[in-house]
């Protein structure tokens, strides 16, 4: 796969991890912290919202070491692997996320 393709999946991943995360719920619980007075206080924009913060924050948190294994070896910048570790490590957060769509889903007990 080209690295666009990895970066693809990744991007993927994040939706998915925003959409069936359980931490949905607790942060748009927690909207009042975050949510400007001025936005519409509707269901749908908040956990549209909420679903974003919880995206962007598993891309940062799979990048990171990723991040440092790139700053440390300048030469991996150009090969796909970090991609490959970056896809690894959003697959591995998504990890709740599948374990609610099984449960959702009814295929999980």
């Amino acid at each position: 796969m080209v690295k666009h393709q990895v970066f693809a999946l990744v991007l993927g991943l994040a939706v998915f991890n925003g959409i069936f995360s359980p931490l949905v719920q607790l942060v748009a619980a927690y909207s009042f912290l975050w949510a400007p007075p001025w936005l519409p206080a509707d269901p749908s924009v908040t956990f549209y919202l909420s679903s974003l913060i919880l995206s962007t924050t598993m891309l940062l948190a799979a990048g990171i070491p990723v991040a440092v294994l790139e700053h440390f070896l300048p030469a991996s910048r150009d090969a796909p692997g970090p991609n490959w570790i970056w896809a690894l490590l959003s697959l591995v957060l998504c990890f709740p996320a599948f374990v609610r769509l099984l449960l959702i889903s009814g295929v999980a007990h």
